[in-house]
């Protein structure tokens, strides 16, 4: 992952990597390893998801490691990658995204192909809400936190009363922002929505987020 991730990859493949647009899945050797290559990434900026056989990831890794070590490149922590996440409003596994949550209380549903003609689980579910959209919405708050950030589950108040929770939270070290995804009603839904997020017993002012924090 980073600006320089594709120049890595290229290094290690003859496959033109150029041609790998965002969400494409195909087929790689990487080094002398066959993977399963996507181009994503958690972090926000540019990136590649590399799966291969367990037998074959230390391989991988020397080859893309001494690939990397011209253009600096170094590990990064799981922490490190959640905070990273914040910047780009990028939603959660079972946080955002879990079995509790449907696709279009989360903004999952942009990436179901209606057009296709399966009948895949929950289609009926999923057609319904486009014809009336759920109750609940997620919204991405900037709070104005004191030395504690959102992690899930703080009560959301809209207008003096608990009309929301947060589903996941922290600190956006690349913005110095802290952020609080949560879900609230639909109708109280503004671009300038204000509310307040209960964290640690404190009333923490919050404003809604319209944009990804670059």
């Amino acid at each position: 992952a980073g600006p320089k991730a594709a120049e890595v990859l290229q290094a290690c493949t003859t496959a033109n990597v150029a041609d790998i647009k965002f969400l494409d899945v195909t087929e790689l050797v990487v080094g002398s390893t066959a993977c399963l290559v996507q181009q994503v990434s958690y972090t926000g900026d540019h990136g590649f998801e590399l799966y291969c056989d367990p037998m074959a990831q230390r391989a991988l890794w020397d080859r893309l490691w001494e690939a990397g070590k011209p253009h600096g490149m170094t590990p990064f922590g799981m922490r490190a990658m959640m905070s990273l996440r914040l910047d780009r409003f990028f939603g959660s596994w079972l946080s955002e995204f879990s079995p509790d949550y449907t696709a279009a209380e989360t903004g999952l549903d942009r990436f179901i192909a209606f057009r296709k003609n399966v009948d895949f689980i929950g289609r009926s579910a999923a057609e319904a809400e486009r014809l009336t959209p759920p109750e609940r919405q997620l919204v991405i708050f900037e709070v104005d936190a004191h030395d504690a950030d959102a992690v899930a589950y703080e009560p959301v108040f809209i207008n003096g009363t608990v009309q929301g929770f947060c589903t996941s939270g922290g600190y956006s070290h690349h913005a110095e922002k802290s952020i609080a995804f949560a879900l609230v009603p639909r109708a109280e839904v503004t671009d300038d929505l204000q509310a307040e997020i209960e964290i640690l017993g404190q009333l923490r002012p919050a404003k809604r987020l319209l944009e990804p924090l670059l």
